[in-house]
């Protein structure tokens, strides 16, 4: 049986949103981090118009998203090639089971 889905009250610059979800954990963290981004990008470039800075925010944030999704790529491809080398590698019989168990 899954989690229930509940409403989850968030703020994000002082102003409250209601989430549904089933992982409130979750909702807090993930709106922690927007609230946290959004702060430092008025901060840091001195943007006073909200939507500005929730765009430039954006920016910066799926920026990193891409490039950790590009290093992700790379990994799972170098992963699937090592598993297709070690199963290509020739050991004996006793070995190989006590591997599949």
């Amino acid at each position: 049986m899954g989690k229930q889905a509940k409403k989850v009250e968030v703020s994000i610059l002082n102003q409250v949103y209601t989430f549904v979800g089933e992982d409130e954990k979750q909702i807090v963290r993930a709106a922690e981090f927007v609230d946290t981004r959004i702060r430092d990008v008025i901060k840091d470039y001195g943007i006073v118009n909200t939507l500005n800075a929730v765009m430039m925010a954006m920016m910066s944030i799926a920026a990193e998203y891409l490039e950790t999704k590009e290093r992700v790529d790379k990994v799972e491809d170098r992963t699937l090639r090592l598993l297709k080398k070690v199963e290509e590698f020739d050991v004996p019989c006793g070995v190989r089971d006590r591997w599949q168990t």
